[in-house]
């Protein structure tokens, strides 16, 4: 009983943390200033079709940036609250469904996942894509098929149509399972699913044009599953790298899916095929990320939930896993205070260090060595946001570009750049939203007064540079930069 007074005030605890960051943080470098520079344009009139630098965006669909764009009215375009409350609000109501569905432990479970946590503080739609598809999960669980249909179009426009791939995976390999008829209109599920993305995407096609429709459904879409340009990676990959997509919980999850069938259990055996219509998929797309993983997430959370229905032999392996997963971070905190390289993160390594002593001190049943490696993930990286922001800041944000750019005393008119991250900071003046981004063509017959540009890809306008001198360096998500004055 303890134990379980004490999961309810940390997912009390868990569900607040999740609020700090966005006081004092930046947009990071990649997607994040990305969608912002998506944003900006929206609200100067692309708000139906999005554009990125005044062409139609094609990575994703809109309704995370319509959304974004809404809140951009009450808080500023230069707030981080516009850009993370629908994660934030994914968050929440992810681990409400949880609780609904399995109890307390599924909420804990789903929300210290660290892809989970992260990202509900991340300028992303991995949260908000993820909830959809486990509220359709549930739907499909009570056989309610229409309105499974229906989240998983709202899915589709959130982040594409893996939403109804997968939904239509968790169909075949329940299917599979059971070798019995659905019951239910999942035939009419089908118009829901298919007719919601379809009132935006035929108008968007339509405004687009030709280049647009085939750059969404041939390179996008089809591209990204059979031949992808990018973050092409083997089949088994999120194989490989499930103990980090699935951190802290991965052993636990073994123990559960093995429980799962050992047990018997046909709720948990149908959260073992939820996670197999994640994976599968996925795992067939030639282009794979990490993040992709984390709609695997809440059925690895209710599966986990289930083995505490029973105590038995199962149930105390998986405490045994959770001492074992305690007793490696312990071991990697420790070997960590000796790494040249990590001297700047020590502060955060004594935390974890103290952080896992005392867990694996408490850690005598399932539930409290569960409550432990829970918070044994958390608390470092919380410290690590209320206390070292500015550092992470200067880091992974656009700070040491903007102020860069802001030190040559030019106006934004007559500033390029060139292999560069889209500029967003909390204080950017303003006008900076009037530089250029050029490409090797559009810079020939032109000369800006400074040239802003990776060092790694400097070498594709090297003849346009001759004409300047290096006035300012700086490193950014770990990549050089070089400023250049004419």
């Amino acid at each position: 009983m303890r134990a379980e007074r004490a999961l309810y005030a940390v997912l009390a605890f868990v569900a607040l943390s999740i609020f700090v960051s966005p006081w004092t943080r930046e947009l990071f470098v990649g997607d994040e200033t990305k969608y912002a520079q998506v944003v900006r344009e929206m609200r100067a009139g692309a708000f139906f079709l999005p554009t990125l630098e005044g062409t139609p965006f094609t990575h994703k669909p809109p309704l995370h940036f319509w959304l974004i764009d809404l809140l951009t009215y009450p808080f500023g375009t230069y707030s981080m609250w516009p850009f993370v409350l629908p994660s934030i609000a994914g968050f929440l109501a992810l681990l409400w469904l949880m609780w609904r569905m399995e109890g307390p432990v599924a909420a804990f479970v789903c929300s210290t996942s660290l892809m989970v946590w992260g990202s509900a503080q991340a300028a992303r739609m991995d949260v908000t894509f993820t909830l959809t598809i486990a509220i359709a999960a549930w739907m499909m669980q009570r056989q309610k098929f229409v309105r499974a249909g229906l989240w998983l179009g709202i899915g589709t426009l959130i982040k594409g149509p893996m939403a109804p791939v997968i939904g239509l995976m968790l169909v075949l390999f329940e299917w599979l399972r059971t070798k019995q008829r659905l019951r239910g209109r999942y035939a009419l599920a089908i118009v829901p699913m298919v007719v919601l993305p379809l009132l935006w995407f035929i108008p968007a096609m339509i405004l687009g044009g030709r280049s647009y429709t085939r750059e969404v459904l041939v390179k996008q879409t089809a591209g990204r599953a059979i031949g992808a340009w990018v973050h092409r990676s083997p089949f088994w990959y999120y194989i490989a790298h499930a103990p980090g997509d699935l951190f802290p919980w991965f052993l636990l999850a073994a123990i559960a899916i093995i429980a799962a069938r050992r047990r018997g259990d046909d709720r948990a055996k149908f959260y073992v095929s939820w996670i197999l219509a994640v994976l599968v998929p996925y795992s067939v797309m030639s282009s794979k990320l990490d993040v992709y993983m984390m709609a695997m997430i809440p059925p690895v959370a209710l599966l986990i939930a289930r083995m505490f229905a029973v105590d038995d032999v199962w149930l105390r392996r998986g405490w045994l896993a959770n001492v074992v997963m305690m007793a490696l971070l312990l071991l990697i905190g420790v070997a960590g205070l000796f790494v040249r390289q990590a001297a700047q993160a020590k502060p955060v390594l004594i935390v974890l260090i103290v952080t896992t002593v005392l867990a694996l001190l408490v850690s005598r049943t399932p539930l409290s060595s569960t409550i432990a490696l829970g918070c044994v993930t958390l608390v470092p990286l919380l410290y690590a946001t209320m206390f070292l922001m500015p550092q992470i800041n200067e880091l992974g944000s656009d700070r040491p570009i903007v102020r860069a750019i802001t030190a040559q005393h030019v106006p934004a008119e007559r500033i390029a750049l060139y292999s560069s991250p889209y500029l967003w900071t909390r204080d950017m003046p303003r006008e900076l939203e009037r530089v250029r981004f050029v490409s090797p063509e559009s810079l020939r017959g032109q000369s800006p007064a400074v040239i802003v540009t990776s060092r790694k890809r400097a070498n594709e306008i090297a003849e346009t540079l001759r004409a300047y001198r290096t006035v300012d360096s700086f490193q950014l998500i770990g990549k050089w930069f070089d400023v250049y004055r004419r």
